[in-house]
């Protein structure tokens, strides 16, 4: 399989293991710095595992924190209608996938009904939390995750498409708004912004002294490229007017 994820050696061997042998683990962890490619490997995993891309695809949900009473939380009824969504068995298969992104943001009474939705795991399906603050995550739902770890110390190359990638996206930022707009198209026709995102982010990262409102930007259209349903080439325009 084509990883989309740039990085994360070790991580990908050990799911192209589990997957050959059949070993998947019901529940994972995957934990790490905030924008660091996450949930891009989770989707990958999907790919992986259900052989299919995971846009629109009826046996693919992802949970994210939504906005109730001033707080931005995952809420009792957004595992009830997850409770729902697993009674039913895959619709194409193997799995049925479900991404909890912020798995933090588990408001207690959310997390002791997630919990009992673990100890009682359907064989047809696959949940992973993605967390950049697992310690915040109710211990008894840790207890009954697989762990994943996803460290920049270990993984900050990057490839030299990417690398290249990185450099032209230097040069076009200080141009006009044109040739902005113009880069912004290009790339969205390569299909592999995703991965320059992600690059960009251990980019600036490692410098002694990011711009921090470039990295915050840039950690904000990282979420937004992954998930489906937004609008991928317009969210690369503005971030790109921005600058």
């Amino acid at each position: 399989m084509n990883w989309n994820t740039t990085g994360f050696e070790k991580n990908k061997k050990y799911f192209e293991d589990v997957v050959k042998q059949g070993n998947l683990s019901h529940a994972y962890l995957f934990s790490g710095p905030e924008g660091i490619g996450k949930k891009m490997f989770a989707y990958d995993v999907f790919r992986l595992v259900n052989q299919r891309e995971p846009e629109n695809d009826p046996d693919f949900k992802l949970l994210t924190p939504r906005l109730e009473n001033d707080e931005t939380k995952i809420y009792i009824e957004d595992i009830r209608k997850l409770k729902s969504y697993l009674s039913l068995k895959p619709y194409a298969g193997p799995y049925k996938f479900v991404i909890i992104n912020d798995a933090d943001r588990l408001v207690p009474e959310a997390a002791n009904a997630f919990l009992k939705m673990l100890e009682e795991p359907s064989p047809f399906t696959i949940i992973i939390l993605i967390s950049s603050k697992p310690k915040f995550i109710l211990p008894t739902v840790l207890s009954r995750c697989e762990k994943v770890q996803f460290l920049p110390s270990a993984e900050k190359e990057v490839d030299k498409a990417t690398a290249k990638a990185i450099d032209e996206f230097m040069g076009v930022a200080k141009q006009g708004i044109t040739e902005r707009m113009q880069y912004a198209e290009k790339i969205f026709a390569g299909k592999d912004y995703q991965n320059l995102v992600v690059g960009l982010i251990h980019t600036l990262r490692a410098r002694e002294n990011p711009n921090h409102k470039v990295l915050k930007n840039l950690l904000r259209l990282n979420s937004l490229l992954s998930q489906p349903q937004f609008n991928h080439r317009l969210a690369l325009e503005n971030f790109l007017i921005n600058l």
